[in-house]
């Protein structure tokens, strides 16, 4: 059951993103509260775990992170939307990884509380990617980015046990610290042209 519902709560985001296209002021909150979803996301989970996990190695790699878009506009001068496909297959990834990190919490010894609490998150992440990735490389892009995101929910939730292990990695901080620093460059761009 617990499945069921972060799974309509994902799927859900989207609807109601669209519901806020209706009216500009009600879009503009929408896109801000993905924004501020994301920033979240990074700022209280990812980034802090990456540097519990693997210090200032994690602090570098999000540093390498934040510059990551402008050293592929730079060295390989990649036109903007080469540059856009970049970052969102790195947001890919770091959903997916986001993902099991949330089917590991909705495993039954987690705790009831915080099941509720992934559950309600998974409603701006919806959100989030239909408005990421729908725009930039189209409606089956995101549909494909959802599916992957079920998937990864739906492998850690039901088959634990090994993700587990792979979740606590260095090697995995590592990776979480570089994708949340692009992450962190995607949210400042956004809040830019938002305000």
């Amino acid at each position: 059951m617990i499945f069921v519902l972060i799974t309509a709560a994902l799927v859900a985001g989207p609807f109601l993103y669209a519901l806020g296209l209706r009216n500009a002021k009600a879009h503009k909150a929408f896109d801000l509260l993905i924004v501020a979803a994301i920033a979240w996301i990074v700022g209280v989970h990812i980034i802090p775990e990456a540097l519990e996990m693997a210090g200032y190695w994690a602090l570098a790699l999000l540093l390498l992170g934040i510059a990551f878009p402008y050293l592929i506009g730079r060295i390989f001068h990649l036109a903007s939307r080469t540059a856009h496909a970049a970052l969102l297959a790195l947001a890919a990834v770091a959903l997916v990884l986001h993902a099991v990190i949330d089917g590991i919490a909705l495993m039954p010894a987690s705790g009831g509380g915080l099941a509720i609490a992934v559950i309600l998150h998974r409603i701006p992440v919806g959100m989030a990617i239909w408005w990421t990735f729908r725009p930039g490389i189209g409606d089956i892009a995101a549909i494909g980015a959802f599916v992957l995101v079920i998937a990864a929910t739906a492998a850690t939730y039901f088959f634990g046990a090994t993700f587990i292990e792979m979740a606590e990695s260095q090697l995995l901080a590592l990776f979480q610290a570089f994708v949340a620093g692009a992450l962190v460059n995607l949210v400042v761009v956004k809040l830019r042209e938002l305000i």
